[in-house]
């Protein structure tokens, strides 16, 4: 009996709380001055875009009321005016959803009022200062940029232009230290930058021990696993500067930062949902040359290991497919052997060819882009010939269109000198799945031991591109010493 009482308190208690939370809900209410439209829009930030939550009618109070029963997720909402979709931003904390908003289109900021929301009456506070100070800090940079050679005037305006600075970050810390768990509080704080210390040495180390420093305490001031901070304007911006900006844009080093900020939202399904969905679809959808590491790696650690159980299993299994056609064709990766035929259907291995690079080149017949690219890869070939370049041509036409492969080779001007022409009308050696030739034209450049330095490249930029690797090559030969 004691048992059953127990578990029977606990349940009624969990109700009850359930209860409360469902029926106190959401209810904001506002009043706009010169504002003549019969309708208000209520929208919310969700990572990196905007969405609609409701649209209120005007009522015979003269307000518009926005309300549920249910609680809204909490975060930085908007209320957006017609016709011409200016917004209002005001802070929701989780547990102060029922106030009145007062304002004034024409300057609403220093005339909002709220009545039940001392989180937004510091969130406004804040937004007066900044107000005040901003055209002050803007006017004194100004007359800076007018400034010749007058050290006086110049030390004068650094002074005025430090104490500003000086100001704000007081109420920030203020505001910081006073309501650390406030929804204000926490979008002050984001907006912070980390400060790194002085580093002793020369500029070069110095600059070098900084940027590691602001790398590792990049998010000091905001917390990612926050739902929170999911709905609201700062963290997806924050994260993209951190992957796209302070992160060096190598798949190697992107895939450490990437499953850095994710580790950082193990306590946070909503927050490790979005962020991995949105990195799988970043480098799903990238033209940038190599950036498919990245998705093979999100696949592999992620989905394929059951960490994005919401996925559907068809779904699931396309993107596990995907990932796996594309590992053995990543920059960095020894490219799959083939063994194709020349014209006169004598076999010949791609490991075989004795160069020190080797460009990969899958063409059709009937290819209006290999057409376009044709005098491009003629040119190459004569210009990189007698510097250790052999182009592999391999024609991709099948089954009784293989003869037009050779006709193509004379039309397009790939003769034997220049190209070592291929074909393998019946996909013997499976060259369509080993490299992914989904379209032509394809081109991969390889080193020597047959490793893939570059691919999906254009004819038109290949000269260029070629030349960029065979530098960055005998740069790295000399580092080695």
């Amino acid at each position: 009996m004691k048992r059953i009482f127990s578990l029977s308190i606990a349940f009624l208690i969990s109700l009850s709380c359930l209860l409360a939370n469902n029926g106190s809900g959401y209810n904001i209410r506002v009043k706009l001055d010169n504002y003549p439209q019969t309708q208000l829009v209520l929208g919310f930030y969700y990572g990196d875009k905007t969405y609609v939550k409701d649209t209120a009618d005007i009522g015979t109070d003269g307000y518009f009321t926005f309300t549920a029963d249910t609680l809204l997720p909490c975060g930085v909402y908007l209320l957006v005016t017609k016709p011409d979709n200016n917004f209002i931003q005001f802070v929701l904390p989780p547990d102060e959803q029922r106030f009145t908003i007062q304002s004034d289109v024409k300057d609403f900021v220093s005339k909002m009022k709220f009545k039940g929301s001392d989180d937004n009456d510091r969130f406004y506070d804040y937004l007066r200062f900044l107000g005040k100070m901003r055209p002050e800090a803007d006017s004194l940079r100004a007359q800076m940029s007018r400034l010749k050679n007058n050290p006086a005037d110049s030390i004068r305006i650094t002074n005025k232009l430090a104490d500003i600075d000086k100001q704000v970050k007081k109420l920030q810390s203020d505001i910081t230290s006073k309501y650390p768990g406030s929804m204000t509080a926490k979008v002050v704080k984001a907006s912070i930058e980390p400060e790194p210390p002085i580093f002793p040495g020369d500029e070069k180390e110095a600059s070098l021990k900084r940027y590691y420093w602001y790398k590792a305490h990049f998010f000091d001031n905001i917390d990612v696993a926050d739902p929170c901070m999911l709905h609201g304007p700062v963290l997806h911006t924050k994260i993209d500067q951190y992957i796209t900006k302070v992160t060096p844009q190598h798949p190697d080093s992107l895939n450490i930062s990437i499953d850095y900020v994710l580790s950082k939202m193990s306590g946070s399904s909503e927050n490790f949902k979005y962020y991995l969905i949105h990195f799988l679809n970043q480098y799903a959808k990238s033209n940038i040359v190599g950036m498919d590491g990245c998705y093979v790696h999100i696949v592999n650690k992620y989905y394929a290991t059951g960490k994005a159980p919401w996925t559907k299993k068809e779904d699931l299994e396309k993107i596990v497919d995907n990932a796996k056609r594309l590992e053995p064709i990543l920059i960095g990766k020894i490219a799959p052997n083939i063994t194709v035929m020349d014209r006169n259907n004598q076999p010949h291995s791609l490991w075989d060819v004795d160069a020190d690079y080797t460009v990969l080149f899958f063409w059709a017949p009937d290819c209006g882009h290999c057409k376009k690219a044709a005098p491009f890869l003629v040119e190459f070939a004569k210009n990189f010939q007698n510097r250790g370049v052999k182009v592999f041509a391999v024609c991709t036409a099948t089954g009784d269109k293989g003869p037009e492969c050779w006709k193509g080779v004379e039309e397009k001007g790939f003769t034997d000198d220049l190209f070592l022409n291929m074909q393998d009308p019946y996909i013997r050696s499976r060259y369509k799945t080993l490299y992914d030739v989904q379209t032509t034209p394809q081109i991969f450049i390889l080193d020597r031991k047959h490793e893939i330095l570059m691919k999906r490249i254009s004819g038109e930029e290949l000269s260029k591109v070629m030349e960029q690797v065979m530098k960055f090559q005998e740069d790295k030969k000399k580092a080695k010493g």
